[in-house]
């Protein structure tokens, strides 16, 4: 009798998952997808190949989303330079650490137009035959999406909790927010700029103006890389191999209207203004 009664609940169990709606499924692959992508070598694809190198469907040409602690990204470029173009490459130097797994831990659709994951994405160390080596450690992202009647990405709020003990694994380092890590990165990134940011997108006269501009500036945290400060310019440096005239001037000494500080109910609260609505955009009564 147990057996039986045993039989017929997971027989309804497994009726009740194969019914869900196509739009459950859909939604559910494309997140899937998204995150995929940034796992090496995909993501070097899509940072070589830029949007041509995206699959359709995936995000809206509008795609307009918040991911905390990072900034705010208008637009389909501005999307896949985020999602993409920030996770890590090989840099030949230990720990060289890449994305090698992305993995949907949690995840709920109500609705056609909305759903809410939680995604680990899992940095294990590159060996030099490109085969996976030493799990470094796992980023995690929480994440709201509303996606359009085609069930591209229109909208996302995101947020990563704890980048800076992440970033000091990553680096291979105890802290990245020592002293002696604080000089080092702001002197890669004076260095960096000196080599991506040259011609019409030259925003320093020479590293050497731009270590003594930074040097007068807040390093900032990763846990916090909005604001006028050095880990912002960390972040856009990184970008602005993709983008130089767009990137460029954020890494400049007036941080281009992106590495400026901004007040907190501003930078954090300006739902309105970003997605055009106050309240109900990750709402399934909220309808598009």
């Amino acid at each position: 009798m147990l057996k039986l009664w045993l039989t017929i609940l997971v027989s309804a169990l497994l009726s009740t998952a194969s019914n869900a709606p196509h739009w459950y499924h859909r939604n559910k692959n494309t997140i899937q997808s998204i995150y995929d992508l940034t796992v090496y070598p995909n993501n070097a694809r899509v940072i070589a190949g830029g949007a041509a190198a995206v699959p359709p469907g995936l995000f809206n040409a509008n795609a307009t989303g918040r991911v905390t602690p990072v900034g705010e990204f208008n637009g389909f470029q501005d999307s896949i330079e985020y999602f993409w173009g920030l996770a890590p490459l090989p840099t030949g130097v230990p720990p060289n650490g890449v994305i090698t797994k992305a993995t949907l831990m949690e995840f709920t659709s109500g609705c056609a137009q909305v759903a809410a994951s939680t995604v680990y994405l899992r940095v294990n160390t590159l060996n030099p035959d490109n085969s996976t080596g030493a799990l470094i450690g796992t980023l995690k992202q929480i994440a709201f999406w509303h996606f359009d009647h085609t069930g591209a990405v229109l909208k996302y709020d995101a947020w990563i909790p704890n980048l800076d003990p992440f970033t000091s694994l990553l680096f291979g380092v105890p802290d990245f927010l020592s002293p002696a890590m604080e000089n080092t990165t702001l002197q890669a990134v004076c260095a960096g700029q000196a080599q991506r940011c040259v011609g019409p997108n030259q925003v320093y006269a020479d590293a050497d103006a731009c270590v003594a501009t930074l040097s007068a500036r807040p390093f900032g945290r990763m846990d916090e890389a909005w604001g006028d400060n050095v880990c912002c310019r960390f972040i856009h440096l990184i970008l602005a191999a993709i983008r130089p005239e767009v990137h460029c001037p954020h890494v400049g000494p007036t941080g281009g209207g992106k590495c400026i500080d901004i007040p907190y109910n501003q930078a954090y609260f300006d739902d309105k203004q970003l997605f055009g609505s106050r309240d109900g955009t990750f709402d399934c009564e909220t309808y598009w």
